[in-house]
């Protein structure tokens, strides 16, 4: 096992994090070498249902496939909102918004499928492939959290969750004063990535699935 002491300095997000805290040296290949993972066609469907809304909510597409038609009403319902789609939110470490993710100041990168604002409250909504499944807490609260650095006006921020396969919506509503102790909380826990310089592997029963298992010819040693 390559113990040489490497350091993460790039922007983190929810999926580095959750990577991290499953298995360091998983995040090591991933997102330090970027070993590739391959696809799947789970991953591929969702991609273009994705692809789809956005064409559609835009204007660039009339037709909905048949796996999102029946969000029909609602996706007519968000076009006559002033909503932003597909937005790609960088944030600084004072969480201040930044007019996009690639500039050297991005230390926190959230990717929206849209968001609106309606006076004092922000909904933010993230389009989900798949059966209904309660979304990781950090994923909740992290877009959430952006809510308030996009507008720091604002006093309440929902974040939803729209199961695209199954028709539910999991909504969790947030106020500022929750919002913004919740930022020490991620300041907190995100520390222990960028303090990382050895990237020890965690064997578990997710090394059935990971691409760089042994079992499917990968670097890590489980």
């Amino acid at each position: 096992m390559d113990t040489k002491p490497i350091k993460f300095n790039q922007p983190w997000g929810f999926s580095k994090l959750d990577v991290f805290r499953a298995c360091p040296a998983k995040f090591k290949y991933q997102f330090i070498e970027k070993l590739p993972q391959g696809g799947s066609p789970a991953m591929e469907r969702g991609a273009e249902m994705h692809e789809n809304i956005e064409m559609y909510l835009n204007g660039w597409g009339k037709d909905l496939l048949p796996s999102v038609v029946d969000w029909k009403p609602q996706l007519d319902a968000l076009k006559l909102k002033d909503f932003k789609g597909e937005q790609a939110i960088g944030i600084d470490k004072d969480w201040n918004l930044l007019p996009d993710w690639f500039g050297p100041k991005t230390w926190l990168r959230v990717k929206m499928d849209a968001y609106f604002a309606e006076e004092d409250e922000m909904t933010v909504i993230d389009f989900k492939s798949g059966q209904f499944r309660i979304p990781s807490q950090d994923q909740i609260e992290l877009y959430a959290v952006s809510g308030i650095s996009i507008k720091p006006t604002i006093k309440k921020v929902n974040a939803q969750f729209w199961f695209l396969d199954s028709g539910d919506v999991h909504t969790v509503p947030y106020t500022s004063e929750q919002l913004l102790t919740l930022r020490k909380k991620y300041e907190t826990a995100v520390a222990p990535l960028y303090a990382e310089t050895i990237w020890k592997p965690e064997p578990s029963r997710e090394c059935r699935w990971c691409p760089y298992s042994k079992t499917k010819g990968g670097k890590c040693q489980y």
